[in-house]
């Protein structure tokens, strides 16, 4: 079996797959690992064997705080994210039997899945992200919740996202 991991994220999001890899090849798995270009990102995978694929612009400086990216520059390095992950995930998953999803912003694996007929999971490590009646999702930068919405349930509506994460995440 061959098994793509993917993830777009900071250290807590590639190292949860790390550990899967680890586990997966145990198992007989052929394993790779598509997270973001930075130096500590690719040395994970590498100390235990597993390739990297790296995906998209490396993400330390965003998350040190660094590199701020401006409210006005939010959607085109959204836009620049998303076709890379499109381009690499796709291209990292042909001849994949499976492939395993994890971070904040997995949002090309479960299309390029179905284009392929391959099975595809969302793993969340962390519950906040997932819908909840008791709780509102977190907010998005530069789009606030209509204040005339209070319930949670509406507020979690999201296709896009329910797409991205299955109902079975």
């Amino acid at each position: 079996m061959r098994v793509l991991l993917s993830t777009y994220g900071s250290r807590g999001d590639v190292e949860p797959l790390v550990g899967l890899a680890v586990r997966l090849r145990a198992l007989g798995a052929e394993v790779r690992v598509c997270a973001p270009p930075d130096a500590e990102f690719a040395e994970r995978p590498a100390g235990v064997g597993v390739p990297l694929v790296p995906v998209g612009q490396p993400v330390r400086a965003m998350v040190t705080g660094a590199t701020p990216p401006s409210a006005a520059d939010l959607p085109r390095r959204a836009a620049a994210l998303v076709a890379a992950q499109f381009d690499t995930v796709a291209a990292a998953t042909e001849g994949c039997d499976a492939l395993v999803a994890g971070g904040v912003m997995p949002v090309a694996e479960r299309s390029v899945t179905e284009k392929l007929g391959i099975r595809s999971v969302y793993a969340s490590y962390q519950p906040i992200t997932l819908p909840s009646p008791h709780r509102p999702p977190l907010p998005r930068p530069g789009r606030p919740f209509p204040p005339e919405v209070t319930d949670n349930r509406a507020l979690w509506e999201d296709n896009v996202r329910d797409h991205i994460y299955t109902d079975h995440p």
